[in-house]
């Protein structure tokens, strides 16, 4: 075969060997485009799940080239045909039934949802018009003579406690 230099527009021969291995290659070559518009090759570190994968996706390139040479219908493109494939090996697995579960009644309710009935939630102390951010004395630590400021209090007591250290002592001991 000869092939035209573009430079010189000077006839360069090629092997006979090089025109034979290009000549199979064109399979290979079209094989490993459409295979990378796929690239699951990268998402895996082990080496069988890569293997077992490519090997996957050849025999399904392959099953896509025989159906399209052996069929009668329009071609589709490799994209469709795979969401083709899924779809009809989605549809063969059969869906669980999955019963509707009654409400719970109070006595199965678990304790930490229930706090709406005895619990604290804490807030931010609301702006005042003098201070953007304002700050409350911690009421346990002002009992001991301790300077501690903080942003929160909580709804129902309205009381701004430090919460790693006095909001127990202060709602569990008597004398705080």
């Amino acid at each position: 075969m000869i092939a035209q230099n573009e430079s010189h527009l000077s006839p360069i021969f090629k092997p006979k060997c090089i025109i034979d291995y290009n000549m199979g290659m064109i399979g290979i070559d079209r094989q490993d485009q459409v295979l990378a518009s796929f690239p699951i090759m990268r998402k895996f570190v082990k080496k069988y799940r890569k293997i077992f994968f490519y090997m996957c996706d050849m025999a399904l390139l392959n099953s896509y080239i025989l159906y399209n040479k052996n069929s009668m219908a329009k071609k589709q493109n490799y994209t469709e045909y795979r969401l083709r494939i899924a779809e009809g090996l989605l549809q063969t697995v059969p869906l669980q039934n999955y019963n509707r579960q009654e409400p719970l009644s109070n006595g199965d309710i678990p304790l930490r949802l229930q706090a709406q009935q005895w619990g604290h939630f804490p807030k931010h102390i609301d702006p005042t018009p003098l201070k953007k951010n304002p700050t409350r004395a911690c009421k346990v630590c002002t009992k001991h003579k301790k300077r501690c400021e903080i942003t929160w209090e909580y709804k129902n007591c309205r009381v701004a406690l430090d919460v790693p250290h006095c909001f127990e002592r202060y709602h569990t001991v008597e004398d705080y």
